[in-house]
Order: structure tokens, then sequence, then C-alpha cells
């Protein structure tokens, strides 16, 4: 339940939320970045999510031209979404 409060105080901060990366991997339009920002929010170790929080704006950009990195993660976030 926390983490949905948390969640949704995040989303009143900014309502695309902290999922800079996911929208990068998958794409703005494929609802999955979504799936994955969920389970960031409310099902990730909070390590992960403070350094998504922190840090993901910077690697979504910098994996922004690299396809074969951003097949990668996007193998990886499939992993955590149902």
């Amino acid at each position: 339940m926390l983490g949905s409060i948390g969640g949704a105080a995040l989303g009143l901060i900014n309502p695309i939320g902290p999922c800079w990366v996911a929208r990068e991997v998958y794409g703005p339009t494929n609802p999955r970045w979504l799936e994955f920002r969920e389970w960031m929010l409310n099902d990730a170790p909070s390590w992960f999510r403070n350094l998504y929080v922190n840090y993901g704006e910077r690697i979504a950009k910098f994996i922004s031209n690299k396809p074969r990195v951003k097949s990668i993660i996007r193998k990886w976030m499939n992993t955590k979404i149902k």
C-alpha cells in the first residue's frame, strides 16, 4: 500500500513519473513502459527504485541512440512485468 501511495505522490509531481528508461526502451506509445513503471514504483527493491529515480533520465539520454543496449535492457525489463 505504501508503494501505491508513493507512486501516486510521484505521479502528482510528474504525471509521466520517473520512467525515462522504460519509455526510451519500449517507446512512448507502447503500454509495456507503463507496466514496468508500475513494477518499479510498487514492487522493485528500494535500492533499484532510488537508482532509477536519480539516474534514469541520464541513462535514457545515453542509450537513446544505442539500439543494442536498449534491446538488452528491454529483455531484462520484460522479466519484471507480467
